[in-house]
């Protein structure tokens, strides 16, 4: 097949950003949504362009000319599909809610899907992807556990003309068909920009935070905690004393942040990267004897469960969250258009976030019948 310059011309802008990306620190979805010259490329012979109402949330970078490499042909039509999903870690309750979210989305459209759990272990999920390939299924939906050494083996899976989804954890590079998920930077950001203002309105100077991160070399950690401190810049008085990763795990941010409160008087603030960690964060600070009317502790996720962070609002567990959506409704959403009509997805995809605060969780409660909902005011929506 003749090669398409403009598709060319979209990769290689996509390259450069990369390399300026990781030369300058500079997070990839920022540095798409600022290029002007990320338009969509002519659709390859057999596919068709997207159009804005198949999108739910921002486009951050449009389509290329096929979602395949350009040795492939479009997949062919089948009356039965497999889409696999290769988890990084179930044992975190957001993904548990990713798995479920996907297997409901996959039995509605009327999908097999299967699935494979890392256990935060990057040998293992290669090994998993790799089992996928072998096979044969039609479309891999993935979440790797760190970026840099699932890359090449995402991208193996795309050259081999299986469509690939990346969902909330990015790679190193676009080998892929698209990537669905919030900007974690942004997330981190606004609630930076939550503790800076409540230190201000508690007139605390200096204002003492702890950090509890999630998975070294996992994006997310960084992204999160790189908003934070670009958050917190509003308040010069508000300071981060002490920082531990807990990989994602409330059991290991019970004595990480045991071990920084011990070892730091003055703590003001608790920011676990992810609502389990804050809940660990919690449950250290009690048992450390402090006051915990006068700390505030800070998490992401929102999920509407027993153990998530909306109850855990409600309950002056933790003072905020911000609902971080899984995608995945979302992702078999787009392995439907990819594999049946032969749609071309925007290449990034951004999804939206929220606050939940004392203010609004019962609302919010309500919207996504956590457990703590009062019917009367229910209304139907997905969860987050």
């Amino acid at each position: 097949m003749r090669k398409n310059s403009t598709t060319l011309a979209a990769i290689g802008l996509t390259a450069a950003l990369i390399v300026a990306m990781a030369v300058q620190g500079t997070s990839l979805p920022t540095a798409l949504a600022q290029s002007p010259e990320a338009t969509n490329a002519p659709a390859l012979s057999g596919w068709t362009t997207f159009s804005p109402d198949m999108v739910d949330g921002k486009v951050i970078l449009p389509a290329l000319a096929s979602p395949l490499p350009e040795n492939c042909q479009p997949p062919a039509m089948k009356d039965k599909y497999t889409i696999a999903m290769s988890q990084a870690n179930k044992a975190e309750p957001w993904r548990t809610a990713m798995n479920q979210q996907l297997e409901a989305a996959a039995k509605e459209a009327g999908f097999d899907i299967v699935f494979a759990d890392a256990a935060q272990d990057n040998a293992k999920q290669v090994s998993d992807i790799e089992n996928f390939l072998t096979q044969g299924v039609d479309l891999l939906v993935v979440s790797p556990n760190e970026a840099a050494p699932l890359t090449d083996e995402i991208n193996k899976v795309w050259k081999a003309c299986i469509p690939v989804i990346v969902l909330d954890r990015n790679i190193t590079n676009t080998g892929y068909s698209m990537f669905i998920g919030a900007n974690n930077v942004s997330i981190g950001k606004s609630a930076g920009q939550y503790v800076a203002k409540w230190c201000k309105d508690k007139g605390l100077a200096p204002c003492n935070v702890v950090e509890l991160r999630g998975l070294e070399g996992a994006p997310p950690a960084k992204d999160r905690g790189d908003g934070f401190r670009e958050g917190i810049k509003d308040n010069p008085d508000v300071t981060i004393i002490a920082s531990q990763n807990a990989d994602w795990l409330r059991e290991k941010a019970v004595p990480a942040a045991d071990a920084m409160l011990r070892a730091n008087e003055k703590v003001d603030v608790l920011y676990g990267h992810n609502d389990p960690m804050a809940e660990g964060a919690y449950l250290a600070a009690q048992s450390a004897g402090k006051d915990l009317s006068k700390i505030l502790f800070v998490g992401i996720d929102g999920l509407p469960t027993p153990d998530g962070g909306i109850e855990s609002v409600l309950q002056g567990r933790i003072g905020v969250t911000f609902v971080y959506p899984t995608g995945g409704k979302q992702a078999i959403a787009w392995a439907k258009l990819i594999l049946t009509q032969h749609i071309v997805p925007p290449l990034w995809v951004e999804l939206p976030f929220s606050s939940i605060d004392p203010s609004n969780a019962q609302d919010v409660c309500n919207q996504y019948a956590c457990p703590d909902a009062k019917m009367a005011e229910m209304t139907p929506e997905a969860t987050p």
